[in-house]
């Protein structure tokens, strides 16, 4: 007698590829915007640092529960 099987894979969760991605739409979005380059480069860091606060303060939340 044969058995039939179904196999299912869970969605991987990749936090630095998920990071990677929104880096690359914010560059795309800020180059669009037709700025001056040093403009665009002030506006990627800006949005840079104030991501990886809130990244650390998210990982302080988590290691205090």
């Amino acid at each position: 007698m044969r058995k039939k099987i179904n196999i299912q894979t869970d969605s991987e969760i990749n936090p630095v590829a998920e990071i990677w991605i929104q880096h690359l739409i914010q560059r795309i979005i800020v180059d669009q915007l037709d700025l001056p380059h040093r403009l665009q480069a002030k506006l990627l860091h800006q949005k840079i640092a104030k991501e990886s606060e809130n990244n650390d303060s998210n990982k302080r939340k988590h290691n205090k529960v």
